[in-house]
């Protein structure tokens, strides 16, 4: 019975496997549908209305998200019309490395799929569309697009549509605990207390500098020990506020921050220089700094 039950098990997982992998038709990367999807979309961004009607099927249906939307063929006309109403420069570009694909279904037809960047300026916000877009189109016998089915992120059009109201997003402080943490973590500075420096921080801050590159940053470590290496106390320095600090609480990121204005003096081959900085210090629930980022010079330092 055992050895009946083990053949018989192995008679099924082979069955299985015989139909785990059926083929229902062919992908092409090179299709005369993929050609009609790029001219398409040419004859869109170039303002040819009436060529870029022609390729869709007087029954075409519009799917965004998955979901079937109430238009027609003229919908499709009035949505041209609002996109050369409303933005300038568009154009849509294959999302590199993908590229679109046809399928040729036994069943279902041909299908075209691609993923693209479509590039874009609201006139009336000046905002700039970068959108990354998913698309896939069905086709008849007679090669007309009978649906198109889309996926995005909605978020750049809610930002658009909110850019024509006005909006607070947040308050402006003049007076706040966090601005008398800045005012402390210059002192601690001008005062070469370095570690009273590093506590007012989050250990897991970052702190960086206009001058740095994209993604680059420092620890509190690393910078504590810059300034330690940088600001002995043989250097002499002088620090001054310059008119006052704000605090500014973001409603959006539910977050504050602290902008200060200094000027910073220091003696250099037996002459004074003067130069201007500017101080973002962003706080967390707790009022340590995560955040720090320095505005001003990189070069009056050297050879200091």
């Amino acid at each position: 019975m055992r050895t009946s039950t083990s053949i018989l098990l192995v008679l099924l997982l082979v069955g299985l496997n015989g139909y785990s992998q059926k083929k229902n038709g062919t992908i092409y990367s090179e299709h005369e549908a993929i050609n009609k999807v790029a001219d398409l979309w040419k004859a869109f961004e170039s303002g040819e209305k009436d060529t870029y009607m022609d390729y869709f099927a007087d029954s075409v249906m519009i799917f965004s998200h998955g979901k079937k939307l109430p238009w027609t063929k003229a919908n499709i006309g009035k949505n041209y019309d609002w996109w050369h109403k409303e933005f300038v420069n568009i154009q849509f570009r294959d999302a590199k490395p993908a590229y679109p694909d046809a399928l040729e279904y036994k069943e279902a037809g041909v299908w075209v799929q691609d993923w693209v960047i479509l590039t874009a300026r609201n006139i009336k916000t000046g905002i700039n569309v970068h959108l990354p877009i998913h698309r896939l189109y069905s086709f008849n016998k007679d090669d007309k697009v009978t649906s198109v089915h889309w996926y995005y992120n909605n978020d750049v059009f809610e930002e658009i549509q909110n850019s024509h109201t006005t909006q607070k997003n947040g308050v402006a402080y003049i007076n706040h605990p966090n601005i008398i943490t800045t005012r402390k973590v210059m002192n601690a500075f001008i005062d070469h207390d370095f570690e009273l420096w590093a506590s007012f921080f989050n250990p897991k801050a970052i702190l960086g500098h206009i001058a740095f590159k994209t993604g680059e940053y420092q620890t509190v470590d690393e910078k504590k020990d810059i300034l330690m290496k940088t600001f002995t106390p043989d250097k002499k320095f002088h620090i001054e506020q310059q008119g006052y600090p704000d605090c500014i609480y973001y409603a959006k990121d539910d977050v504050y921050v602290v902008y200060s204005w200094w000027n910073m003096t220091i003696k250099k081959n037996g002459e004074k220089y003067t130069f201007p900085f500017m101080l973002s210090h962003t706080f967390d629930a707790d009022g340590k700094i995560v955040n720090e980022m320095i505005y001003g010079s990189s070069n009056h330092m050297e050879d200091w």
